[in-house]
């Protein structure tokens, strides 16, 4: 058995390179969530209700699939950097799995074809996440985590964006695959090759993952609010079609504007909450936050105009920024030592299971009002996403301060 070296971070330490990765998952997801998924949905059985329904089928299919391969594969990970140190093996597995799962994802011809392809660009993406959030326990002190934090966060939006500029603008399927490709090669390289230089700068000895209060506080917490976030991503493109009756190739077009606008000021409220985070409490971070992304969802429940959905992406992208570099500190801190990737697999269920929730239990709310009137659907899935921001905002200060 190989012993793992422990040190302190090098001077020369760059936030900047470890996290550099974020930004090729974050781009491909930005593409899929966003807009690709729903698009390839509408284009594959017809559109109408036939694509929402659709689309209620394959999206918490593949977030199922995600949760048990973070979980496993978190798991593996940290038994394999017990061994040997580090973990790089699980970041190439996804980059082989990805790579060609891209494709055939934006080029399968039939819905079962596509099914399989967005099920095994799951399994890739997913490889590679749980071990690759590791990262920040792994070779950043304490001191510097909320720093590195907000480098992810920043890295999110960025990617998130660039993802919604080649989907929503190219609809050449296969430049669209090339256009992800490249650049998440490009960012895991960047990631990888500067990894191989580090030393694991963790002195917790590994200990066993207990259901304890806090993690579960943090668990419900964390998924109350993504059940929110993919309640308003998952029906953001039948809201521009339906709700503000934006048809043809400006439905995906205005949709990835929207929620371009709303990546880039995430960006923002990513940097500027980088020193609150680290230096005041991370709860009540996460309650402003939220309670300025229930008002831009206010706003956007009763838009019926772009400028008004414009202004209300403005307000939800600064206040989702300021939480997810919220959030991923509250994880550092809560979260136990030792089994890191582990305990962001299972951190991770607070996002892959709110993908399967979402779409299941806004189906039937969507559908009955879109029968009462046309396009009153989406604008009801936006009011239950609102709740459930505030439900999670609440349930944070059953936390103890961190």
């Amino acid at each position: 058995m190989t012993t793992v070296t422990h040190s302190n971070e090098p001077q020369t330490f760059s936030p900047a390179r470890l996290c550099a990765f974020n930004l090729g998952l974050q781009l491909v997801w930005g593409a899929v969530l966003a807009v690709s998924l729903q698009g390839r949905a509408t284009d594959l059985n017809a559109g109408g209700d036939a694509a929402i329904r659709a689309y209620a089928f394959v999206a918490p299919l593949g977030a199922a699939v995600a949760t048990v391969v973070q979980f496993a594969f978190g798991l593996f990970s940290d038994r394999r950097r017990r061994v040997v140190g580090h973990r790089r093996e699980f970041y190439l597995a996804g980059l082989v799995i990805v790579m060609p799962a891209l494709f055939w994802f934006y080029l399968a011809p039939t819905w079962p074809q596509f099914v399989a392809a967005f099920i095994t660009l799951q399994v890739g993406m997913n490889v590679a996440i749980a071990p690759y959030q590791a990262a920040i326990p792994d070779f950043v002190t304490r001191a510097r985590r909320g720093l590195a934090a907000s480098w992810m966060s920043v890295y999110q939006s960025i990617g998130n964006a660039a993802g919604l500029l080649i989907a929503g603008f190219v609809h050449d399927l296969r430049l669209v695959a090339f256009a992800l490709a490249v650049p998440f090669a490009a960012s895991w390289s960047v990631m990888y090759a500067y990894v191989r230089r580090l030393e694991d700068v963790a002195d917790e000895n590994a200990v066993e993952i207990s259901p304890t209060r806090a993690l579960l506080v943090l668990l419900f917490s964390r998924g109350f609010i993504n059940v929110g976030f993919f309640t308003l991503l998952g029906f953001l493109l039948f809201y521009v079609r339906e709700s503000l009756s934006i048809g043809g190739d400006s439905t995906q077009t205005q949709t990835a504007l929207l929620f371009l606008t709303f990546t880039l000021c995430a960006a923002g409220g990513a940097a500027i909450a980088a020193r609150p985070t680290d230096g005041r409490d991370k709860r009540l971070v996460v309650t402003l936050s939220c309670g300025v992304v229930a008002l831009a969802l206010a706003i956007l429940a009763t838009a019926h105009a772009l400028p008004a959905a414009y202004a209300a992406a403005v307000l939800a992208g600064a206040g989702w920024g300021a939480f997810i570099t919220a959030d991923y500190a509250l994880a550092a801190a809560v979260l136990p030592p030792g089994t890191m990737a582990t305990s962001m697999g299972i951190w991770n269920i607070a996002t892959t299971i709110p993908q399967v929730v979402a779409p299941i239990a806004a189906l039937p709310l969507v559908l009955h009002f879109d029968a009462l009137a046309p396009g009153l659907g989406p604008r009801a899935a936006i009011v239950v996403a609102l709740a459930e921001y505030l439900v999670g905002a609440a349930l944070i200060w059953r936390l103890p301060r961190v």
